[in-house]
């Protein structure tokens, strides 16, 4: 007689949040998990790393991996990112989530659908940004048709990830395709990264909004010490690292007056996001080309 255990019913699996730049997928991956967990910006490849959301429900644990937008890397950076999503999407998932906006996508950026061709796992294509199609171009439904034609769907949501429309209704298509496994994280953990990993994404998320054009992407942040002392606020000592000379003036801004802005949005998302206290100290440092620096990629895990 075969003995039932708590997991013989349980359902879990890995759902990776793919598509390019821009689509919404880190809006989504806050959506489905309740959470803010990946920053968010109207800049394209904001996400540079895989982050993982973890939904528990009665009976159900799916884990989402936002992914970095579809990109033709020409760093080694970009070069470590490119791999990562196709680890995500192709070798490590059970289910996919391929977003797209309204709209035919250019094309010049076709291409980086061919990867998913030939997926052993369901995909799933989601439409996103419903509300904001503009009335004189391709509808969602017309865009579901490109992708239809080139991919093996499994089923087509027409979503809004920031309004809400739709989600639950892709949350509960999702939990029900799980494959029958036990857990793969402890049932109250929402993430698998460290508090010092949100902070470093906090701040960068800020430079984005703080900076123009390029600035941002030249920008790397360190986390050199994060430390909790009861009673006390939080202590973040972090580092801005900028890929040329010339960018660190404009960081540290006239005075200073930059960086404190910089520094004070910071340390408040910060302590709103961890829920306590937090006294921020930020620096800027040059450390040319490091994109391509082995080192520096494995040090900091940008």
């Amino acid at each position: 007689m075969t003995q039932v255990t708590g997991y013989d019913l349980f359902r879990a699996g890995f759902a990776a949040i793919t598509g390019l730049p821009n689509t919404g997928k880190s809006t989504l991956l806050n959506a489905l998990c309740g959470t803010r967990l990946s920053i968010i910006s109207p800049k394209p490849q904001t996400t540079r790393n895989n982050i993982l959301g973890i939904l528990n429900a009665p009976g159900r644990q799916a884990v989402f991996v936002d992914t970095p937008g579809l990109l033709e890397p020409r760093t080694l950076f970009e070069k470590s990112m490119s791999n990562a999503i196709k680890r995500a999407a192709t070798e490590e998932s059970d289910l996919v989530l391929l977003l797209a906006e309204p709209g035919f996508p250019p094309p010049e950026k076709m291409f980086f659908f061919e990867r998913f061709r030939n997926l052993q796992v369901p995909l799933y294509l989601v439409i996103n940004k419903i509300d904001l199609a503009a009335k004189d171009s391709p509808g969602p439904g017309k865009t579901a048709g490109v992708f239809s034609s080139l991919l093996t769907v499994k089923k087509t949501f027409f979503i809004s990830a920031l309004a809400g429309t739709g989600v639950g209704e892709l949350k509960k298509e999702l939990l029900a395709a799980l494959p029958l496994h036990p857990p793969y994280y402890p049932q109250d953990q929402l993430t698998d990264r460290w508090e010092r990993f949100y902070a470093a994404e906090i701040i960068r998320e800020q430079l984005f909004n703080l900076y123009a054009e390029e600035l941002p992407y030249a920008s790397a942040v360190e986390i050199e010490v994060f430390r909790e002392t009861p009673g006390l606020p939080d202590y973040v000592m972090a580092v801005v690292h900028v890929a040329k000379k010339s960018q660190k003036p404009i960081i540290i801004g006239k005075g200073g007056r930059q960086i404190r802005i910089l520094r004070g949005n910071a340390q408040a998302a910060i302590g709103k996001f961890l829920g306590r206290p937090v006294k921020l100290q930020l620096t800027v440092k040059v450390t040319e080309d490091w994109q391509n620096s082995v080192a520096f990629l494995r040090k900091t895990g940008v």
